[in-house]
């Protein structure tokens, strides 16, 4: 007999963070502010019993390693006996800030504990897939925004039990810009001088963002951000300062693309020399089992 589960997470994208680290990867993070997003990851998790365990992990139809969500997988079911088959859709970019590991990792841990039937707490999900990306190096902050959904300040760092989340209903259409090659989160989390400029530059702004927080002032620190760590290239930098005539645009942390509102087809006309371009709002919903 199959059982199986469904479920969606948004995808997320910062706009400036701080690391926190810890030895304890639910306590470990960022400090962050940033949006939610109606594009994400929408997972279906199918298992039956069988005489040897077996994952099998599919993405927009191609067989995938896919080690955060390998993981994830791994921890809910221990050593029990079990076909699954987990398939999982995005439309999202990996590796240009957009949060899809995070999406990926957060969609399989509600899909598949929905098809296991073991009703474990919604808090303790969000903290494994937390987790499971901090020990792969795929992110710090996005799980417990995106199980949120809006715009949120992230004040503490962590899972839940650890982190402090402050989050705010807000409508906005979006453009997501990709404007380059991949930026895989590992490789900037590896960079010590990346590191020291994101923490020396990132901390003060959430705690002024977290004074008055709303959607103008997250983009104008987001730009602040950018430009002060050093991590947005001559292109990203010229592509904001261009969006400035038709509304606002801050780059995706991590990834070589921006997130922008405003006169969407006059920024789309902008951003179309570039490449890819989608669109999409902010989630105001979080992640949720369909």
């Amino acid at each position: 007999m199959v059982s199986e589960g469904e479920a969606f997470c948004p995808g997320h994208a910062t706009a400036f963070f701080e690391i926190r680290e810890d030895s304890n990867p639910r306590a470990k993070g960022s400090r962050g502010a940033g949006l939610s997003l109606n594009l994400g990851v929408r997972t279906v998790a199918r298992i039956r019993e069988a005489p040897r365990p077996s994952i099998d992990i599919i993405v927009n139809e191609r067989r995938q390693k896919a080690e955060v969500t390998q993981r994830v997988v791994e921890k809910l079911t221990r050593s029990r006996s079990l076909e699954i088959k987990i398939l999982s859709e995005t439309p999202l970019p990996v590796s240009q800030g957009f949060g899809v590991s995070a999406a990926a990792a957060l969609s399989t841990a509600l899909a598949l504990n929905e098809a296991l039937g073991d009703g474990l707490p919604r808090d303790e999900l969000v903290a494994i897939a937390h987790e499971t990306e901090v020990e792969c190096g795929t992110g710090l902050g996005d799980v417990v925004p995106a199980s949120l959904g809006g715009m949120d300040v992230r004040w503490k760092p962590g899972a839940p039990g650890h982190g402090e989340v402050r989050t705010f209903h807000v409508r906005a259409d979006l453009l997501l810009a990709v404007l380059g090659p991949e930026i895989p989160t590992k490789d900037v989390l590896r960079d010590s001088a990346k590191v020291a400029a994101i923490n020396r530059v990132g901390g003060a702004l959430v705690d002024e963002f977290s004074r008055s927080p709303n959607l103008e002032r997250l983009f104008d620190l987001g730009n602040r951000f950018a430009e002060d760590t050093g991590l947005a290239n001559r292109t990203m930098l010229e592509v904001i300062r261009a969006s400035r005539m038709f509304g606002r645009a801050t780059m995706a942390m991590l990834g070589n693309s921006v997130f922008a509102t405003g006169q969407t087809e006059q920024l789309a006309t902008l951003y179309r020399k570039f490449g890819t371009l989608q669109r999409c709002e902010v989630d105001n919903e979080g992640a949720r089992i369909l």
